[in-house]
């Protein structure tokens, strides 16, 4: 068995090939658990908060199949990306969650008069989460969202994500939040990572479009989400910001040896 360092420098290299693969972020060092592999080409496991994760670099899908049939008992989750949601299913595997890209190109337009969403532009009072609460944010995360499918994070894990500016909040009259939006502003894309609004439905638009005119203002115009395909709410409320489908599937499957 490889140790981590070992597997962190393999995954290095392989970067550097052409490989199929579901490695779509190198925040995966110290967490790496166990590895198999025939020749360069390999696949490993990783825990995520409770999660075992499968990550490969192969050059086929064969050679993904031979190193999954490898694996030994145990409850593990297989993720990647396609534009096809029927290309694969491995073998005694379940689906459990089709996640869609909705994307906006020019998310500009959420800002136009006839804006679906403009009328809830200063609904709400909206701040910047604080450190302090941290605690509460993440009980409520845990208690909304399946970490195997929403990659949740630890305590300290949220607290940068505080300092760095992603979570914005809403407090209700017990000045107990009750909404929030976890995001991440990039020079030329914004992502929509979390939702949870458990006040009145203009709530969350007021803290969006208040994320999203900073934004915009500082000349973003690309907007996207992954959002899961029976979350018919989640679909709807997207698409309200001129987000739609643009052909690209994240693919999660359990499998159980």
């Amino acid at each position: 068995m490889m140790d981590e360092q070992s597997i962190y420098e393999k995954i290095q290299t392989a970067r550097l090939q052409r490989f199929m693969t579901n490695c779509y972020s190198m925040n995966l060092a110290g967490q790496c658990r166990q590895i198999w592999s025939h020749g360069d080409e390999f696949l490993f496991r990783y825990e995520d908060h409770g999660v075992q994760r499968l990550i490969y670099f192969v050059r086929t899908l064969d050679a993904r199949d031979r190193l999954l049939a490898e694996i030994g008992g145990g409850r593990y989750f297989l993720e990647f990306m396609t534009k096809n949601p029927d290309e694969y299913r491995p073998e005694q595997g379940t689906l459990t969650a089709a996640m869609m890209r909705m994307t906006n190109s020019d998310c500009r337009s959420v800002f136009r008069e006839d804006s679906p969403v403009m009328q809830y532009r200063d609904a709400a009072a909206v701040e910047n989460a604080r450190e302090q609460d941290a605690e509460e944010i993440n009980r409520i995360l845990w208690t909304t969202f399946r970490t195997e499918i929403s990659h949740l994070l630890s305590a300290d894990e949220l607290s940068a994500k505080i300092r760095d500016g992603q979570i914005t909040i809403h407090r209700n009259a017990e000045k107990q939040i009750d909404a929030l939006l976890q995001a991440e502003a990039m020079p030329r894309k914004f992502y929509i990572n979390q939702i949870v609004n458990k006040g009145s439905r203009e709530i969350i638009h007021a803290i969006l479009l208040n994320r999203l005119e900073q934004y915009v203002d500082a000349g973003g115009k690309y907007l996207y989400a992954w959002v899961e395909d029976k979350n018919i709410a989640s679909v709807k409320f997207h698409e309200k910001y001129g987000m739609k489908h643009d052909g690209m599937w994240s693919m999660l499957f359990c499998m159980e040896r």
